[in-house]
């Protein structure tokens, strides 16, 4: 635990919490668990998913702040710091569709994702918003594998359609 508190102290983190003792514990992943729960509380919310690698984190966090600032925009960020995964959490009020800004901050932070040398799906997988940004991470090449493969499996074109491989 002392590296750690002094690879992050020398790093110019702040408020670092550690502890061995069980109840501390307990309590300092409560906060982490109700971290989301208040954000998504403040009104409609896209929470994305990329990663970086760890020597790309710090320059990522900070792009998404500017991004966030340019676009006068609500952008909550958490991730886990050992394997350079990001959730920024967008939040929007007044209309169920995402407003514009929204839209042109997750573009802004994947493709600085991708300029950094890393994912963006991380951990929870691709979904709808981000399969226009598969091609542009993989590849035609792995596109047309995987058009192959679904072909193959699916000759029908009945699992799934109109998703990721449509």
């Amino acid at each position: 635990m002392a590296i750690a508190e002094d690879v992050l102290a020398r790093n110019g983190a702040f408020g670092v919490a550690t502890t061995t003792d069980s109840v501390q514990a307990a309590a300092l992943l409560k906060i982490r668990q109700d971290m989301l729960p208040a954000v998504f509380a403040k009104g409609n919310h896209i929470m994305e998913d990329m990663a970086v690698p760890l020597s790309q984190l710090a320059v990522m966090v900070d792009y998404i702040d500017q991004v966030a600032a340019d676009l006068d925009s609500d952008i909550y960020t958490a991730g886990h710091a050992g394997d350079g995964n990001v959730h920024p959490s967008m939040i929007w009020q007044d209309t169920v569709e995402p407003p514009e800004k929204v839209i042109e901050a997750s573009r802004l932070m994947f493709k600085k994702t991708l300029e950094l040398g890393g994912t963006i799906s991380a951990e929870h997988a691709v979904g709808m918003i981000k399969n226009q940004w598969n091609n542009e991470e993989l590849g035609f090449d792995v596109d047309q594998l995987q058009h192959q493969i679904k072909n193959l499996l699916d000759p029908l074109g009945i699992l799934n359609p109109k998703r990721k491989i449509n």
